[in-house]
């Protein structure tokens, strides 16, 4: 779905509303220092300073919100925000993005078309940057937050005739997925990406939630590992070994059955859906070495295949 498409279908850019009447002549102090207001306002316009307009069309509709011009000037000053936010997403300037953004929302708080258009982008820009950029994913959350109630209500994009109700709220989910994986709560994170995945099954953005599910679970897997070997290795090694070691080695089980299934399902995902190799092949060096301490007796690997094909999407 192209944002700025969808951004320009919103609300068309600049109009010509640039008046050249001037009120009448008023003996009233008002009607003066309406004239006055609108002067600037209309100047800034006409010199095409963006930002200076911006101001001055603020300062004429808080002093006269009913004034004789307020409707062409709240016209131009939507248009003009909506400008101004469009070219912050072709620039990729985030912070601008956001504050253009933020100014219309304050006028019109359940725009889903802005909504849309500012967590897409802080998604895009920095949650999905290599490395990722978590700098504004508080802002990502809250409007991907915003968006899915939106959404979930019945709300569709302005504009759009193709609009997919279930790959936006799989995508506006993956980044709260993303965010509770960066603030160390794994199982929610799981959770969200799960959810992600089936809202959309059929979406590219599964191979993204499945990676992500594999690496949250290797690290899991990785933390636990450490504590089992950690431990004597004649505790470990014992005909019938201590409590503690029993569990530690339960535990280590469990997490290497979990990183078995997240990354059987990456890589089937990524063979039948053509992901880059090198990304693939590393997930299943990893599964190949994890299964075979998991099952040394099955040397030939054959209960991973099993696996693997099961794990295998459809056509």
């Amino acid at each position: 779905m192209n944002v700025r498409h969808t951004l320009v279908i919103a609300g068309a850019l600049l109009p010509a509303v640039f008046l050249t009447t001037r009120p009448a002549p008023c003996a009233a102090q008002e009607a003066q220092d309406e004239a006055a207001f609108y002067r600037a306002f209309h100047e800034a316009s006409q010199a095409n300073d963006t930002a200076k307009a911006l101001e001055a069309s603020k300062a004429y509709l808080e002093k006269f919100p009913t004034g004789q011009y307020a409707a062409a000037v709240k016209q131009w000053q939507d248009a003009a925000r909506l400008t101004q936010l469009d070219a912050a997403i072709k620039e990729k300037r985030t912070e601008d993005m956001i504050k253009a953004g933020q100014d219309i929302l304050a006028a019109d708080p359940e725009n889903l078309n802005v909504i849309y258009a500012l967590a897409f982008n802080i998604r895009r820009n920095e949650l999905l940057a290599s490395p990722p950029v978590f700098t504004n994913a508080a802002a990502a959350v809250d409007y991907a937050t915003k968006g899915i109630a939106l959404v979930e209500s019945g709300k569709t994009l302005s504009g759009v005739a193709n609009f997919d109700k279930n790959a936006t709220l799989a995508w506006m989910t993956q980044i709260l997925a993303m965010n509770e994986g960066k603030n160390g709560s794994a199982p929610e994170a799981i959770k969200l990406y799960e959810k992600s995945t089936a809202l959309a099954p059929a979406d590219p953005v599964v191979g993204r939630n499945l990676h992500s599910i594999f690496l949250l679970r290797h690290s899991k897997y990785v933390d636990v590992a450490k504590a089992y070997n950690a431990l004597p290795d004649a505790d470990r090694a014992a005909a019938e070994p201590k409590a503690e070691v029993k569990a530690a080695k339960e535990a280590l089980n469990v997490e290497a059955d979990a990183l078995i299934d997240s990354a059987a399902a990456f890589v089937a995902y990524g063979r039948s859906k053509g992901l880059p190799p090198a990304t693939v092949d590393r997930v299943n060096q990893t599964l190949e070495t994890v299964y075979k301490g998991r099952f040394p007796e099955d040397a030939a690997l054959d209960g991973l295949k099993k696996i693997l094909a099961g794990k295998t999407p459809s056509a």
